[in-house]
């Protein structure tokens, strides 16, 4: 697939991308200037802002267009003759090597490039204001901290550096960097201000980096870029990414959700930080809380692109999540060696069963019995942990307080609400949980465990379905409140009883339909609540009470792909078109190909942050297990792609799995699979040779069956091309001419490759 870019009219933008590595985290605005440059070592911001103005022949250069690519921002400005590129990125790189001190992962770029169409030498003046502690900005919902943005700065003028020191805290260090000389140059306590003139001949260009480097550490700590390496670490920092969107590569005839899969894994490597006391992602970046709900819904998509990561983060709440009793915290701050843990004084919430999920399901995917043998303690003690929790036969939470001291579910940040006793969605997930660890047990062979485990959830779900079922909506009861009370709302909490199998078949079939209603359900995904309900809000209570959240949207298309696969392309559609608007600014914090975190539930504005930090992972394994039907046993694998009466193919490349990858796709009822897999569809399976086109938009895949290649060539766009098909040192080239949407399968016979190479036919 080809590199994915957006390119979008200053005009028609809010605000800009967020970027990130393991060690640094910058966002921008829609003029590709810095918003905040933040380490993630220490928790602390170490630039505030960096703008950077131009001008020519007395004239303001203008900003017409920024281009959003998944290392970088670009916005290109104009005046007549002469064109100017902005640039910024920070490298990327997934090697652990890359964060030994001094680390070239500390610093944020700027390549500048002027260009000169006219006859004439053409004088440019740049302008650059740098601000050191953090700032307030209107773009961003998460603001710095009081402390962060008063600090004071001490500056240090050699040559064409600047070396700035923060007053208080001498090792945390800044350097500016770049070969070009001043002209002027002024400083105070807080902020740098730089004069260049640079001058263009005739037809000529000039590329001028500008390099803002940091440590926690000194001096010693700050990496030594020359301006001449710039270049190389944005080209190394492309081609990481092209790595991590080869990975999962999924290809349907519908190019809004092709284009989400990819941005999808573009903003899920983008929150993967190291803090001190290991590998993480905030729900809210940049900071350094991290909480166990939000790393296991993580975890799922994570496995698909990072497993590697999954795994830190599994190993990061192993080591410093949970209490003496086996419960899961709601969250811990990263930046602490011993990290404190912070649970609202709830007796038990979402974090504990959601954790249990995350480890089974990373040992299906990535891991062997031995790492299921690793985890299998902590899944055990959590589990625990919920029989302990178990009262009058239903897992129950006594806190009486309110928002996030009151609630245990995933809508925990509702101010002057109280969600807590018998709470369907809690209980629905224990009975996974307690599932979860009943199949770890018999797959190490504690045949005792695994049979006390799958009794305790299969009698919890039998007393769900006697208790919490609701006798006024035929569905489930909200929760069953510690006074007695029984909550009949409606709300999309009733998705779990689906999605976790307690609710039968004919009560499942009522919830996806009460929730793909019309009070339920809009063009960008479904609402929290439904508009029905005497306490609907479209906008209070962090659009909880009845805005939208695309990760409910995501839940729901995921519980649908079996009976109504065409609406789960919908809800994939829904909740990506709103990241690719026409005019971002309509809808305030939107940023072309970024997750946002939620949604007024009536006018559709984005009323969170402009990068939801656990949507994108969440997008990617809706289309991995959703759409793909990838289903990861302890027996095996299971592909079984739900697809829509109108589609006709559907793929998957290089989707990791244990110690090794697998690509698959289903062409007319026919699956194709490098990798032995169980379908309801007929499969055939053999060997994956190399295939390649003449063009980014044709995705192609080559798998040998006995004596047969069979090729499939699909593109979301039309496209007449090449597809070549490799066989030790034998190669054959296909001509194909797709339309939008359609995919074709060759089909080639060993035989006929023994002239590879001198055959060219018309598929």
């Amino acid at each position: 697939m080809e590199y994915p870019v957006y390119r979008y009219p200053v005009h028609a933008l809010h605000t800009g991308s967020s970027l990130g590595n393991f060690l640094t985290f910058a966002r921008l605005s829609a003029e590709t200037d810095l918003e905040g440059l933040w380490s993630a070592s220490d928790s602390a911001y170490y630039a505030g802002r960096w703008t950077m103005t131009f001008s020519s022949g007395g004239r303001r250069v203008q900003p017409l267009e920024t281009l959003f690519a998944p290392e970088s921002q670009t916005t290109i400005l104009r005046d007549g003759d002469l064109a100017i590129e902005k640039q910024f990125f920070i490298p990327f790189s997934r090697d652990e090597r890359s964060m030994a001190s001094p680390s070239f992962l500390r610093q944020g770029v700027y390549l500048i490039r002027l260009k000169n169409a006219g006859a004439g030498p053409l004088t440019v003046q740049a302008h650059h204001e740098l601000t050191f502690p953090a700032c307030p900005t209107a773009l961003f919902t998460k603001q710095p901290t009081p402390q962060q943005m008063t600090g004071r700065v001490a500056i240090e003028i050699d040559g064409n550096t600047c070396i700035v020191h923060s007053v208080g805290s001498p090792d945390e260090v800044r350097v500016f960097r770049s070969p070009v000389p001043w002209t002027r140059v002024t400083h105070d306590d807080a902020s740098l201000s730089l004069e260049y003139a640079h001058v263009i001949p005739p037809g000529g260009e000039l590329h001028l980096p500008f390099i803002l480097s940091y440590s926690p550490e000194g001096l010693a700590g700050v990496p030594n870029a020359a301006g001449a390496q710039a270049q190389a670490l944005l080209d190394g920092s492309t081609q990481e990414y092209r790595s991590i969107l080869a990975r999962s590569s999924i290809a349907t005839p519908s190019a809004v959700i092709n284009r989400g899969i990819q941005w999808a894994k573009v903003n899920t490597v983008r929150v993967q930080h190291r803090y001190v006391s290991g590998f993480g992602f905030t729900n809210d970046p940049p900071q350094d809380i991290v909480v166990v709900r939000d790393v296991a819904w993580y975890v799922l998509g994570s496995d698909y692109v990072t497993p590697e990561f999954s795994r830190s983060l599994l190993d990061l709440c192993e080591r410093h999540a949970f209490h003496a009793g086996g419960k899961l915290t709601e969250y811990i701050h990263a930046c602490e060696p011993s990290p404190a843990l912070h649970d609202y004084e709830l007796n038990i919430n979402d974090n504990t069963p959601l954790f249990v999920h995350a480890a089974y399901h990373h040992a299906l995917v990535s891991g062997s019995d031995a790492t299921l043998g690793a985890d299998y303690p902590y899944m055990r003690r959590a589990c625990e942990w919920i029989l302990s929790q178990i009262h009058e036969g239903l897992v129950t939470c006594f806190a009486d307080g309110t928002n996030v001291w009151g609630i245990c579910g995933w809508r925990n940040i509702i101010d002057g609400y109280n969600l807590t006793g018998a709470v369907t969605e809690i209980n629905a997930e224990c009975v996974h949980a307690l599932q979860c660890t009943a199949g770890a047990a018999r797959r190490l062979g504690l045949m005792g465990d695994a049979s006390r485990f799958e009794e305790a959830s299969e009698v919890l779900r039998g007393t769900i379905n006697e208790r919490l079922t609701s006798e006024k909506t035929g569905m489930y009861l909200l929760s069953h409140a510690n006074d007695g009370d029984r909550r009949h709302d409606v709300t999309g909490d009733l998705i779990f009883t689906v999605m976790f199998g307690v609710a039968n078949p004919d009560v499942a079939r009522r919830i996806l339909e009460k929730l793909t209603d019309a009070d339920m359900w809009t063009p960008y995904g479904s609402r929290t609540v439904s508009s029905a309900e005497l306490g609907y809000h479209p906008d209070q209570g962090c659009q909880l009470v009845g805005g939208l959240w695309p990760n409910l949207t995501a839940w729901t298309a995921y519980c649908l792909r079996k009976e109504r696969p065409e609406k789960l392309v919908e809800g994939m559609e829904n909740i990506y078109q709103y990241c690719e608007p026409s005019r971002p600014v309509d809808f305030a914090n939107v940023v072309p190909g970024q997750f946002p975190e939620r949604i007024h539930g009536e006018d559709y504005t984005s009323r969170g942050m402009a990068m939801s930090p656990w949507m994108p992972p969440t997008y990617l394994w809706l289309g991995v297990e959703g759409l793909l039907g990838v289903n990861p046993r302890a027996d095996g694998l299971e592909i079984d792609p739900a697809i829509p009466p109108d589609w006709h193919w559907l793929a998957i490349k290089e989707m990791p799995y244990k110690d090794r990858t697998v690509t698959a796709f289903l062409f007319d009822g026919t699956l194709y699979a490098d990798y032995p897999v169980r379908s309801r569809f007929p499969t055939k399976v053999g060997r994956l040779l190399h295939s390649s086109s003449t063009d980014g938009s044709i995705y192609s895949i080559a798998i040998l069956v006995d004596s047969n290649i069979f090729v499939l060539a699909a593109s979301d766009t039309a496209v007449k091309g090449d597809v070549t098909i490799r066989q030790g040192a034998k190669t054959d080239e296909r001509d194909v001419d797709l339309h939008a949407g359609v995919a074709q399968l060759l089909i080639l016979s060993t035989m006929e490759t023994a002239t590879l190479g001198q055959t060219k036919g018309a598929s």
